[in-house]
């Protein structure tokens, strides 16, 4: 048991820096009547008087005072006195309130618990004895933290006049490495500071820690100096002679500031009594350690004296107040930017609400910000394929035989037709075809006669899929179809299809003879060559469809035989016949369709 009666030769703390310490001690204990946890500055000190965001401190205060402390004896149970206030009450060293240990306990240690009610940063713990001589040998006292509200609680410090024999650790009052800096240290504290109402113990987390000069670039210290509870032990040494006084205690302080990460000045008490930091830099949370909604842009991070780290707003245009932070974005963006808007507004999509949705195009009358920067495509009902358009021109895509930015005139050489599907038909000029341009007659080369499916033929193909086509956009002398991928028949070398979306590329001089005959919207069979045999292929390896490639409407009654077509390819039946006619070449180019497909006949 701790005996404070008798006097001391050596200190381990510096003399200075516990004058300073306690003067400030002794200051903010005479002039609070309350827990001190408002800031009455005119100015704001997380804000530059320009406005720009910088570190910041809460207060710092006594986060023990008016705090109750629970008082556990080792062999008497929990609580045996519990909500003791004369240690954390307001300290008058002419009026001492003082606790003293049960005199007839003679074996098992004190437990004094203090519970602070939410995460402070620690700068000293420090109690105070109520007699004037120094405790006399043994000495084992233990400093204790808990970082998550008094469930698991790790060591700070061991006071002893022989550490290696209570702790195991050696008689130190410096951490020789950095690894060393967030362990417990053991030290004899005599000779204790002798204050006005009796000697006082203080332990300093810093104290002894050489990167504490580092601290506010250190989470690893920012981590060791964090505590929600404060545990100090009198452990009963085996050696203690019979009989000692009981120690008695008359205040118990713990100095810091409310763990705010830098993001804040002023720790209040909300309607429940519980201290939050009021948060700046549009940060939130009970330690203001994530971002405000909406603030997502960066990750957040603690504020430093050299950056303040605000948390930034994510770039929607105006078209959002939601979004969220992408890790990948923002690795990609240089580590620039991360945030992902969401729920976009006003017919808009993208990152940042930046594009117009499908079936809109860009107004470029309004800014990229105004609720209507994005307006209908304005294609002619009969002479455009759906009511898909370019986001940027607005240019709408065409039927044979029409043009106009919304497809509602005939082209030259074209006149108005009867029907809705052929709205501009060629003039008579002759010749035999009215249905084709004289350069695309040859360069597709449509066939009149149906195209039979059989096995042989199926295993020609480097890729069999049912696709539904859900838009286009031009990108140079190529279309790029968004598609999705419904069912997988074959794939041939194609390992890279699977079910979902995908992209198809198309020249822009097939699609403009109509081979392969593709609408958005429709639901179709796409029958195609391996990529590979193309010279033309984009600079990536792309799915791709070009004038040899079929894609008739899909019909329903296709599927079983599909399957079972596609059942005997991954039994082998494809290689042996591969391996049966050597001389016909893996991938070979399609029969060619005619333009306007009747039928096709799956044998």
């Amino acid at each position: 048991m701790f005996q404070p009666f008798s006097p001391p030769p050596s200190t381990s703390f510096c003399p200075v820096f516990l004058l300073l310490l306690f003067l400030c001690l002794s200051l903010i204990s005479s002039s609070l009547p309350q827990p001190p946890l408002s800031w009455n500055s005119p100015n704001d000190p997380c804000y530059h008087t320009v406005g720009r965001p910088r570190h910041c401190l809460s207060e710092f205060i006594n986060a023990a005072y008016g705090v109750p402390v629970n008082v556990n004896h080792s062999l008497q149970g929990n609580d045996y006195d519990s909500h003791i206030t004369t240690l954390t009450d307001l300290n008058n060293p002419h009026n001492l309130t003082c606790w003293m240990a049960d005199a007839g306990t003679d074996t098992g240690d004190w437990v004094l618990t203090l519970p602070l009610g939410r995460r402070f940063e620690i700068t000293y713990i420090s109690f105070q004895f109520c007699h004037q001589k120094e405790p006399l040998d043994p000495i084992s006292i233990s400093i204790l933290k808990s970082m998550d509200f008094g469930r698991t609680w790790r060591p700070m410090q061991h006071y002893s006049s022989d550490c290696l024999r209570n702790f195991k650790l050696p008689s130190q009052t410096v951490a020789q490495t950095r690894h060393q800096e967030t362990e417990p240290l053991c030290s004899d504290p005599r000779p204790l500071q002798k204050q006005r109402g009796g000697m006082v113990l203080a332990f300093s987390t810093l104290d002894g820690r050489p990167s504490s000069p580092d601290f506010d670039y250190s989470p690893t210290l920012q981590d060791w100096v964090t505590a929600t509870d404060i545990r100090v032990v009198f452990h009963k040494v085996s050696s203690e002679p019979p009989g000692r006084a009981p120690f008695a205690l008359s205040d118990l302080q713990v100095g810091g500031r409310c763990k705010c990460n830098g993001h804040a000045s002023r720790c209040r008490r909300d309607d429940t009594g519980r201290a939050v930091c009021v948060c700046k830099h549009h940060t939130a949370g009970p330690d203001c350690d994530v971002c405000e909604d909406f603030y997502f842009d960066r990750p957040w991070h603690r504020a430093t004296p050299t950056n303040p780290n605000p948390c930034v707003a994510c770039e929607c245009n105006g078209h959002s107040n939601k979004c969220r932070f992408s890790m990948e974005v923002f690795q990609q963006s240089g580590r620039r930017s991360g945030g992902v808007c969401q729920k976009c507004r006003h017919h808009t999509a993208g990152r940042h609400c930046q594009y117009c949705q499908n079936g809109y195009t860009r107004n470029h009358k309004k800014p990229l910000s105004h609720r209507k920067a994005c307006q209908p495509c304005q294609c002619h009902p009969v002479g455009a394929v759906g009511g898909w358009c370019n986001q940027t021109s607005g240019q709408c895509l065409c039927r044979r035989g029409v043009t106009g930015l919304r497809c509602n005139r005939c082209a030259p050489g074209y006149e108005q037709g009867k029907s809705p599907l052929q709205p501009c038909i060629r003039k008579f000029t002759g010749h035999a075809d009215v249905h084709f341009k004289p350069e695309c007659v040859s360069y597709c080369q449509p066939s009149q006669v149906k195209v039979k499916m059989n096995l042989e033929t199926y295993c020609r193909k480097n890729y069999v899929l049912k696709v539904q086509v859900k838009g286009m956009e031009r990108s140079g002398p190529w279309w790029q179809f968004s598609i999705l991928v419904q069912v997988v028949f074959r794939t041939g070398s194609h390992a890279r299809i699977r079910r979902g979306s995908q992209s198809l590329w198309v020249p822009d001089r097939d699609l403009g003879c109509g081979c392969p005959a593709l609408q958005v919207g429709r639901t179709v069979l796409l029958i195609g060559a391996d990529e590979g045999e193309q010279p033309w292929v984009p600079e990536e390896k792309r799915l791709v469809a070009d004038r040899s490639t079929l894609a008739p409407q899909w019909q329903e009654h296709w599927s079983p035989k599909l399957r079972a077509f596609r059942g005997q390819d991954k039994r082998g039946r494809c290689e042996k016949k591969a391996q049966r006619n050597p001389s016909t070449p893996k991938h070979i180019p399609t029969f060619r369709f005619m333009y306007i497909l009747k039928r096709l006949i799956i044998a």
